[in-house]
């Protein structure tokens, strides 16, 4: 009868580590998807952009997409005594055949100033 007690335990013990190694591996598993999980939602996926650039060429005047976005920028500033950080839309009307650039910022207030 004692053979047959310790055939018992060494099989409970047999089974007991398999139980404890097939947990484990579940969490590392668990841990090892979680990881990666967490690394796919932090990854930010670059799109790349054609870079632009736009030139309004008119009666021997040259002028880029920047350099009607900064003037108008500066009329708001120097000549409004507006805030240009406080500028978070902009719109822009060329009128060539007026030399005029008119602008809308922020959907309230309205500038021009000559090309």
């Amino acid at each position: 009868m004692a053979k047959a007690k310790t055939t018992k335990k060494a099989s409970t013990e047999k089974k007991t580590t398999k139980v404890t190694s097939a947990v484990t591996k579940i969490k590392e598993a668990v841990t090892k998807n979680a990881a990666i999980a967490k690394a796919a939602t932090t990854k930010k996926v670059a799109v790349a952009e054609a870079k632009t650039n736009v030139t309004l060429q008119y009666a021997d005047k040259d002028l880029s997409y920047n350099d009607l976005i900064q003037n108008a920028k500066n009329v708001f500033q120097y000549d409004m005594s507006g805030d240009p950080t406080s500028i978070n839309k902009l719109d822009l009307f060329v009128k060539p055949d007026e030399n005029k650039v008119y602008f809308v910022i922020n959907d309230e207030i309205q500038g021009s100033y000559d090309l």
